[in-house]
Order: structure tokens, then sequence, then C-alpha cells
């Protein structure tokens, strides 16, 4: 039986949001292979360290995240899904406090995990279909209280929900599929110059009802879907791009550890606005 259709963006609208709680729902049920590849601190023979467990200035990325998230009052509980058998967010000091929980509940991909936190919101703390769900990735370790408000205020009164974004900044190309001779070293070659116009980088935390986006995840290709929002975009919804900070950037690659670190020691020493942004308009694509 195909799942039932999302509820229309006018029904949605006339929803009271007053007494609909808001939760926070983190994946890091995954390794992280190419950030854990060549990584500071990582020896050849030693298996890869799941990158949401690196130190940053003493703390995980994990804690970081979660420090983050705590500080925003109106999150109901920050609940994180973690891979079955994971030891390692036990030995966190966040792991202890009573807005946090984490469940062994990570599934093989980042989308199938995200529904296994969705149905844990409903059955262990009796989450309801309207109440909103803000799905937060744990290696941006750079977000601040004052972002997730921002996507707070743009997304609470809407019908839909949103995420952060940030406008394209640089040039697109486009790699050309069939390579000619002389590409070396990995090189690839550039077929064309894709318009930026109208383009933005995704970012996290989303928002979105829980019962709209548990729809959006009732399907068999949870592979194809790269975040919350594209589910969300399948369902023939546009979810609103609430500007966002270049500084709230994802751990994926080696280089990123020395960067955030940089960020946050110059945040820590007042050397950087923490929600910094380029624009301040929301946009709905």
């Amino acid at each position: 039986m195909p799942p039932a259709a999302p509820p229309s963006p006018a029904t949605t609208a006339t929803q009271s949001t007053s007494t609909n709680r808001i939760w926070a729902l983190v994946p890091s049920a995954g390794i992280g292979q190419r950030a854990s590849a060549d990584a500071p601190g990582q020896t050849p023979q030693a298996a890869p360290q799941a990158k949401q467990y690196r130190r940053l200035l003493g703390q995980s990325l994990l804690a970081h995240t979660l420090q983050a998230l705590l500080q925003v009052p109106a999150i109901e509980r920050v609940a994180v899904v973690i891979a079955p058998g994971d030891t390692q967010f036990e030995q966190l000091p966040e792991h202890a406090l009573p807005r946090v929980q984490a469940h062994a509940v990570g599934g093989a991909s980042r989308a199938e995990s995200v529904r296994n936190g969705l149905a844990v919101l409903q059955q262990a703390y009796g989450a309801q279909p309207q109440d909103w769900v803000l799905v937060h990735d744990a290696a941006r370790c750079l977000l601040t209280p004052a972002l997730v408000q921002r996507l707070l205020d743009a997304c609470l009164g809407d019908a839909v929900g949103g995420l952060l974004a940030l406008p394209l900044p640089d040039t697109l190309k486009q790699q050309a599929q069939a390579q000619p001779p002389a590409a070396q070293n990995g090189a690839a070659r550039s077929a064309q110059t894709v318009p930026r116009s109208g383009k933005w980088l995704a970012q996290t935390p989303q928002l979105f009802r829980l019962q709209l986006l548990s729809q959006a995840l009732a399907r068999p290709d949870l592979d194809a879907i790269t975040d919350e929002a594209s589910a969300i975009e399948a369902l023939g919804q546009q979810p609103l791009l609430v500007p966002s900070s270049a500084h709230n950037i994802k751990i994926t690659y080696p280089e990123d550890f020395a960067l955030a670190e940089a960020l946050l020691r110059a945040r820590q020493q007042g050397q950087v606005a923490p929600a910094a942004t380029t624009t301040p308009a929301v946009v709905r694509p």
C-alpha cells in the first residue's frame, strides 16, 4: 500500500505551532571514511575512528554539536541515533544530560537512521504527528544556537518547513562524461559551466513536521535520498531556504579538521562572528 498523501499546505498551516513540540534528531551512526582517511592523529594500522568522535579543542565533534543544540530552550529533547554496538557515545559527558539520549538504531544509510529515529521519537517520547523534528548532521560541529533560532523563526509558522542553506558562491562546472586523453593524476575535464543563479548549498539543521517527514521517508529507495529536504521535495513540497553561515561546515575531508579547529578557536577568542550570513532573505524555490 503506498504511503498516505502528505497534508496539504493549507491544512497544515492551520495547525497551531504553540503546542507542537520541537525534537532534535542527530544521525550519528556513520564512520566517515573520507574524513578518517589520513586524518590527523590516525595511524595507518589503527582502525579508523568515527569522525563524530574525533576531538577538536579537547572535545569530540559530536559534543560540540550537542552543546549548540542544548542551548536552544525550545528543543524538547536531543535524540542521537548511533550504530548498534557503539560504545563511544557513553564516554561523552553529554550522554548523562537529561535532554540527551542515544538510541542504537542506526541503519545502513543516513536516511534509514533518520527514519528509525523518527520511530523512536514516537515510541519512546510520545512525539505527535504535528510536532517538529530538527535533523542535524553530527559532523556540523560549528553550528550555533543563533543559526538554529533563525531556522525556527523562519519555519515554525510555515506549512512545509525548511533548511539552512547558502547561495552558491562559486562557478559551477559540469564534468565531461567521456574523458579525452591527457587527463592525468585523477583530473577530470570540464564540459560546460552551469549557471549558478538560483543554486543553493544545502546544510543542516533541516526542520519538518514529524508526519510529513515520516511520509517522505516511507519509500524503499532510501539510498537515493541525500537529505531530508530532497525527500520532502519528492512529495511535491517546496521547503524554505533559510540563509545560513559559511562557517556551518560539515567535516568531510581530513583537511576540514584543521579549518574547523581554527574557526572554533577564533570564535572562542571573539575574533569571528558566530552566525554571519551573506543574505537575509528566506527563499522558497
